[in-house]
Order: structure tokens, then sequence, then C-alpha cells
């Protein structure tokens, strides 16, 4: 008896009791099977019912030209080596970085604080420098030795496109790429004006990009404004530093500089400014030192909304001194949240004497106007089952404390790759010379639990940890190793892709 002669439900009903893969090499069986296993109403069906939150499933539209045969395979083919935790390719991706020479790469990036974790005699990071590469939405940012440019890579199509950022005028202090703007912190390669006798001041601006998909399916980058992020400048040292982010419509910057007066004066020069960068001008600061062609109208162009006065930042009890604890900043419409962090185990030249029973993670969110400000925070006591956190680790949200950094504790979490909507998780964690990276599966929105949940092998860990960041979504996860190269881990068949399928 030939099943796929069967009536359609009663077909179906069988069909459930065969995995994903089963479901594949079935189609290896005959023509008939293989014509029947790739029906595309069948196909569509199976995919709602198997991966109800994959990325196909989530975009899926009435559009009766798609192929889902072709889209079954590539969904099931991807969670079945999600499954295994082995990607079906690794691709390592030169970064190009200089101080000189070649102008277009030249690169000084802000240091971290002077802190790492020490017990005993083991030592592990617990800051890392910022890349050279940005991703966000599919969309990967790099510096390409090879095109001799900034390269904007699909990773979807796996398309490449170089783009002009004037770099060869610039020296890039940060990059970052949000809500589709693309945002870059530098300053110019020469100096502005001496500082004192051992140091120079460099002019500091920020430029935001439009990344947009034009009509013909490719990408842009198109300059939107640029602004002063500092009246005077910063010097390029590893002891000043600013921390930054942005959303589509706003941009924040904390600085932190040592004091050099004369007068004696100690605590470091601290300060909080937030811009509004929604309106498009073409007006650079950069080239006009004496201000003469601003545009009259304040409005135009990225502008500051709020300043924050020393007496501003001791009053939302924000102002680090000269032990910071700050991790970074995060934006939402009307809210910039400094997020602080300590730990137990945390020594070097700007720890603090005041250290939490464990690990304490706090978010101040201070409105953009007036207002009240809000305060969440996580580990100022508790035990080694971490049962003073009432949090639910699994909200990722910047007015909620960070809890997913101690939620296996005494194991930090350097960071994490989260695909909400598709119910994935990749998290690296060590706890000094112990390392893991492991990986969550939550196929369906109603689970309680993960369905899946495995450790990728150890080898990966100095692949993607090397400055201990990792991006992604369900199809591909980023890192970079130690030898300035991006690292993307692809879960899909490239093959699949390259035939268009």
């Amino acid at each position: 008896m030939d099943i796929t002669t069967l009536p359609n439900d009663l077909f179906r009903l069988i069909l459930e009791y065969l995995s994903p893969e089963e479901l594949i090499l079935y189609r290896r069986v005959s023509k008939q099977f293989h014509a029947t296993l790739t029906e595309t109403d069948l196909c569509r069906h199976l995919l709602l019912q198997l991966f109800p939150r994959s990325r196909e499933v989530r975009c899926m539209t009435s559009n009766t030209s798609k192929d889902w045969g072709h889209e079954f395979l590539r969904v099931a083919t991807r969670y079945h080596h999600l499954r295994l935790g082995t990607p079906t390719d690794i691709e390592k991706l030169p970064l190009a970085k200089s101080f000189v020479l070649p102008a277009w790469s030249r690169n000084f990036p802000v240091a971290p604080w002077q802190r790492h974790l020490k017990f005993e005699d083991k030592t592990s990071p617990f800051h890392y420098p910022d890349t050279l590469w940005t991703f966000d939405a599919g969309i990967l940012i790099f510096p390409s030795p090879e095109a001799q440019s900034y390269v904007l890579y699909d990773l979807g199509s796996g398309t490449k496109s170089s783009f002009d950022l004037e770099s060869e005028k610039k020296i890039v202090r940060r990059i970052r790429l949000k809500d589709g703007v693309l945002v870059v912190d530098w300053c110019e390669h020469e100096p502005y004006h001496q500082l004192n006798e051992n140091e120079m001041v460099y002019r500091h601006f920020a430029t935001a990009y439009d990344v947009k998909r034009t009509d013909d399916g490719n990408w842009s980058v198109i300059f939107r404004n640029e602004w002063k992020i500092h009246f005077l400048g910063f010097p390029l040292n590893s002891q000043d530093r600013f921390f930054s982010a942005h959303t589509s419509t706003h941009y924040a910057l904390y600085m932190w500089q040592k004091n050099r007066s004369a007068w004696g004066e100690d605590d470091p020069i601290e300060a909080l400014a937030i811009w509004d960068i929604s309106s498009p001008s073409a007006y650079k600061p950069s080239g006009d030192p004496a201000g003469k062609t601003k545009p009259s109208d304040v409005t135009e162009g990225a502008h500051v909304i709020r300043r924050f006065s020393f007496s501003d930042l001791d009053f939302y009890r924000i102002r680090q001194s000269w032990d910071p604890i700050l991790r970074c900043l995060e934006l939402d419409e009307g809210h910039v949240y400094v997020i602080t962090e300590s730990h137990r185990w945390i020594v070097g030249q700007q720890a603090s004497n005041d250290l939490p029973p464990l690990h304490h993670v706090k978010t101040t969110g201070i409105p953009f106007s007036v207002g009240p400000a809000r305060e969440d925070e996580c580990g100022a006591n508790g035990d080694t089952d971490i049962s003073f956190c009432d949090n639910e680790s699994d909200i990722r949200s910047p007015n909620i404390a960070p809890c997913w950094r101690h939620e296996e504790f005494p194991y930090l979490t350097v960071t994490e790759m989260v695909d909400s909507d598709a119910g994935v998780v990749l998290s690296a964690r060590h706890c000094f010379m112990l390392e893991a990276i492991s990986l969550e599966i939550t196929s369906k929105v109603d689970m309680s639990e993960p369905e899946y949940a495995i450790s990728l092998r150890d080898d990966l860990w100095p692949q993607l940890l090397g400055k201990g960041k990792l991006c992604g979504d369900e199809r591909f996860v980023i890192g970079e190793n130690a030898n300035n190269e991006v690292v993307i881990l692809h879960f899909d068949d490239q093959r699949l892709r390259k035939k268009g399928l």
C-alpha cells in the first residue's frame, strides 16, 4: 500500500510521528514520496507545526509563488545543526586595523576599565575592549583589508558591498549599528591643541548614517548628521574613557577623564549628555572649527536635549569617581540607562574597596526630561544558590537589571546571543579556567523550559570569545578570535543559499 495515496488528513496524521530529519530523508524513497513530501502546501503546514518560531514562519505571507518545499528543507537543516551544536560552516573574515597606515583603517579603541577577576592564583577578564565590527538585524559591518574599505555584509543573502565612511580623515574610536542607524565615534587624525607637555588633544565627533535596503534589494549607507561629542576633545590614551549608546533617534555619552587640574583637585571629570539625532543635516562641525556656518535653527541636525552636572550625577547616584563600576549605557524611547556591575573577586587599579558579597548588577533609568528615575538592582545579598535573585533571568530589557550575568554563579555569563523571537539563546560562561558555550532552543512559545539544551565543543571558545562578544540570530553566530578575525558560525546550509533555495 502506498501511504502517499491516503486521504490528506490521514496522511498528515501519519507524518506527525516522523521527525523533521526523517521527513527530509524519506524524500529519497521514490519519486512519488519526493513529489508528495515536497508539495508546497504540505511543507508550509509542516513548517507551522514543527518550527512555529522560525524566521521563515514569522515572515510568512500569502505569497503563493514561494517554494515551501525548499524552505522546509532549509529550516529543517538549520535546526538539525542547532540541536547538535555543529555549524555547517565556519567563515573567517580578517579585520583591517592601523594607527598610521593605511589611513582608511586607523583605529584607537576606547580602553576598558582596569579591573579583572582573581581568586587565589587564578585570573580571568571582567571587561573586554570594543570590537572593530558591529552587527544588527542580519547586517555585519567591518573594515575589510581585501576591499580596502568598510564593508556591509548581508549574512542572509551572502552579499557584500563596500561603502565610504570618509575614514581616511578619521581615527575610529567605536562603531555601532542599531535600529538601522550606524553611529561612528571618531577623532581627527591630527591633534587640535596641546593639553600639557606630554599630551595632545584630538577633537572628537560622532557621525550617524542611515542603513537602508534599496528598491533593487541592495543596501545603502547614507549620511544623516554629525555632532561634536566633547567641547575640547580627548587625548588618545588608556586613561580617558567615554561610553556611548544610541537608538534611531537619540544618542547618549558618559565621559570619564582623569583630572589634570593644577590646583590639586583629585576627582575625575565626569559628564553625561543626551542628543536628539533624528533630524538630518548636511552641516559637519568637523569642517567648521569656528562654527561660522552652524545652522541658526538649533533643532536642525543632532542637538543636545539634556546635560547632567556633577550634582545631577550625584543626585542620581551614578557618579563613578575613582572606583568605577559602570558597565555600559542603554537607551529606550524616553530614558538613558546607566548599568553598573561589581563582583566579589574584582581586583585591579580601578577596583573598589567596597565589593559585594557575590555579584551585584544595577540599572538606573534617567528620563530625557525632568522626572523620576527608575532603579532595579540585584545581588546586594544572597548565597551560592543565588536565592536573592527574584528577577526572571530570561528578560532582556534596559530597565531590568542584567541578572543573566549571574544566573549560573559562580560562573559569569560573559556574553550571549539572544534571538528571542526564535527562542534561541547562546551563552558563553566562564569560571576562571572553566569555559563553556551553551545553546538553548525553546521551539514553542508556550514552553516553560527549553526543549533542547546542549554545550558546544570546547575549541569554539577561543574562536569566538577573543573580545567577549557574541551576536547573531538562529541562522548564525558571530564572534572574534585572537587573530583579529571575525568568525561566523553558519547553521544554514550555504549550498542551499548559493543555489537560490
